[in-house]
């Protein structure tokens, strides 16, 4: 991150070994260590709006949508009829499936002629008193049944809200009627299924399978409102039914993207097709993962209704700055800082290029049990020291770990701000161009005008 600060090698209080100081990729979809760290934040914030919004008296539901799919359908069709088309140069972006469960007057209610909504205009949304959800898509992929994204959605009903955008905030909380939530559940039946059907008629779900609701149940402890658990019927928690995609093993013949891109790595190391986890040839693997690459490129993996954050005080955002922000914060919660060392930039350069970077980390943790700071810094130099590096290598207690990476820490917060300043400048600058580029046009066309006229 900083070549001036260049890498610490830490052990932490629990034991775990930690690298500080290096750049994240913050790939969700695509890089298995940056997707585990994203998604586990991603799951912590998820249980603990699902926690607020129980905690005040709403309703949480876990609702599944899936589209029928054969071998023959491309990933990249499936994930436009569920999530929308992106936009390019050449077409606007229309909207998916899932897109279509909350437009139209039925779900969000007719305005009268004076501009507000009265009683008996009123639209489902209102009935069942939407907050707002949370969206994650999962891909798997088998060799019978081909592509299968579907999005698990947690949907937070029974409240009202006042204001508009930022201003947006829960004034009350209810229990929805049945017959409100029965008729809620429905609409989006109908609604998705006849929406996939103006897709493509092949993505039509059944009725059993389209759209899967399950009420989220509590159980709070008497003392402690805030000690509680929040399971669907099968028990397994929301939040990461939500987000952990990446721990996932699919089921019927299925697997999970980063179980092709394991199997992948097993049959290029040269184990046998009987021996590698997974299913298929190398071929059949590396052609799936790469339309996989293709078809989430510039898609979001999990997102929140806009202002939903805020109602419920869950800071952060969704985008990949977002990301990784989460991974940099994931590196500060390691605990403290036991030992350690300091690499130079130079130094990891040449540690990564012999590979030495994963032995590195494993001999910072304390598996042997061996605790002694200057022990644990001494266990990883000698490995290190196989890099030919001995110059780059610097032993640290406890209390100069700490130190550095404080240090690490302001200066990427300096260069933060500078990038944007410089950023400010840039766009100030673009826009004096934009300003003084449209005025020449203007002046072109009027000389134009007059020169033709």
């Amino acid at each position: 991150m900083d070549p001036a600060s260049g890498v610490i090698v830490a052990q932490t209080a629990a034991g775990t070994s930690v690298v500080l100081g290096l750049m994240r990729c913050g790939r969700i979809w695509l890089c298995p260590v940056c997707a585990a760290t994203i998604r586990h934040k991603r799951a912590e914030e998820i249980t603990a709006a699902v926690v607020e919004w129980i905690k005040r008296g709403g309703t949480a539901y876990l609702v599944t949508f899936t589209a029928r799919h054969g071998h023959t359908d491309r990933l990249a069709d499936l994930m436009d009829a569920l999530q929308g088309t992106r936009k390019t140069a050449d077409s606007p972006r229309r909207p998916g499936a899932y897109q279509r469960l909350i437009t139209g007057g039925t779900w969000a209610g007719r305005r009268a002629t004076d501009g507000h909504r009265h009683t008996d205009r009123e639209g489902i949304r209102d009935r069942i008193g939407y907050v707002g959800m949370i969206r994650a898509t999962e891909v798997t992929v088998g060799q019978i049944n081909g592509w299968h994204p579907h999005i698990h959605a947690i949907v937070l009903v029974g409240g009202r809200t006042e204001g508009e955008r930022a201003e947006k905030r829960v004034v009350d909380v209810f229990d929805p009627s049945g017959a409100a939530l029965e008729e809620w559940q429905g609409q989006w039946r109908s609604v998705w299924t006849s929406a996939l059907r103006g897709v493509n008629p092949a993505f039509t779900p059944d009725d059993r399978h389209g759209v899967d609701f399950k009420r989220l149940e509590t159980e709070r402890d008497a003392n402690d409102l805030a000690e509680y658990i929040a399971k669907t019927q099968d028990g397994k928690a929301p939040a990461l039914e939500l987000a952990r995609a990446d721990l996932k093993t699919a089921q019927g013949g299925n697997v999970a993207p980063f179980e092709l891109l394991g199997r992948i790595g097993d049959l290029i190391g040269g184990m046998t097709e009987d021996d590698a986890a997974g299913v298929g040839s190398l071929e059949w693997n590396l052609a799936r993962w790469h339309e996989y690459e293709r078809a989430t490129k510039g898609r979001r993996a999990i997102e929140w209704t806009r202002y939903l954050r805020q109602m419920l005080g869950i800071d952060g955002g969704d985008t990949q700055d977002d990301d990784l922000d989460l991974l940099l914060s994931a590196d500060a919660d390691g605990g403290e800082l036991r030992a350690g060392v300091a690499v130079t930039e130079d130094g990891w350069t040449a540690v990564t290029r012999r590979a030495l970077d994963l032995a590195a980390t494993q001999a910072a943790e304390g598996k042997d049990g061996n605790t002694d700071p200057a022990a644990v810094g001494e266990r990883v130099r000698e490995i290190l020291a196989l890099a030919d590096v001995p110059d780059a290598v610097v032993v640290l207690t406890s209390a100069e770990v700490a130190e550095a990476y404080g240090a690490m820490l302001e200066a990427l917060a300096c260069r933060r701000e500078e990038a944007a300043a410089r950023r400010r400048r840039e766009s100030e600058h673009d826009d004096e161009e934009k300003h003084y580029a449209e005025a020449a046009k203007e002046r072109a066309a009027r000389h134009i005008a007059r020169f033709t006229t």
